[in-house]
């Protein structure tokens, strides 16, 4: 019996969703899991300038508590999870299909010390075998911070995100499917594919992995 396990039988691991003991060599807990393989996949009402999205989940208990705790708590060996569920909603992308993460605020990366988003957005080329773009397409400016900030604000005041000088090289003409971890007001998502559009981009679909109702 190895020492982790040994050291588990007296201070069990905890599921980082809801707390409760855990298994050491699984992620999440069975009741948890369950949760998240129950929760329905939501299609339908994209925002401006997107033509389809697809979410894994409501942001509600255990797919909220995921997120959160891969985004917030620096739990990135759960990105695998996100991923996986995300790249089963997205089923099969058209053969031009190029895949574009949201960019961050610069200065959540930087308090993070990494990017959700981009990280998923990795994962997710391995599992679909649809590249990225070799350098970045869109780039925010400013803070942009959403988190926080009411349904009005957001709507109002969008971040700012604009396609860089590569963009049109690298996007045009092609079906883009944008990458974000979660819609809230779709201010975001709608913005930067407003970006790809103008860069020449032939449609933008996006995907994220929860959604607010």
């Amino acid at each position: 019996m190895g020492l982790d396990r040994i050291a588990g039988m007296f201070v069990p691991s905890r599921c980082p969703l809801c707390r409760g003991a855990i298994d050491p060599d699984l992620l999440v807990c069975g009741e948890c899991m369950r949760e998240l393989n129950r929760s329905p996949v939501l299609r339908g009402e994209p925002p401006e300038g997107v033509d389809r999205i697809v979410s894994c989940a409501d942001h509600d208990g255990a797919p909220r508590d995921l997120l959160a705790a891969f985004k917030f708590r620096h739990l990135t060996t759960l990105g695998g999870l996100i991923a996986g569920y995300m790249a089963d909603a997205a089923g099969q992308p058209g053969e031009q299909s190029l895949l574009v993460p949201v960019p961050p605020a610069s200065l959540r990366t930087w308090f993070r010390g990494f990017d959700p988003v981009a990280m998923l957005t990795a994962r997710l080329a391995g599992l679909l075998d649809i590249p990225e773009p070799p350098v970045p397409v869109l780039a925010r400016r400013g803070s942009g911070r959403q988190r926080g900030r009411g349904r009005a604000g957001r709507l109002s005041d969008p971040p700012d995100i604009r396609p860089t000088e590569a963009a049109g090289r690298q996007v045009g003409g092609r079906t883009v499917l944008l990458v974000d971890d979660v819609m809230t007001t779709g201010a975001t998502l709608s913005t930067a594919a407003g970006a790809l559009l103008l860069a020449g981009a032939g449609s933008v679909s996006a995907l994220t992995f929860t959604r607010r109702l």
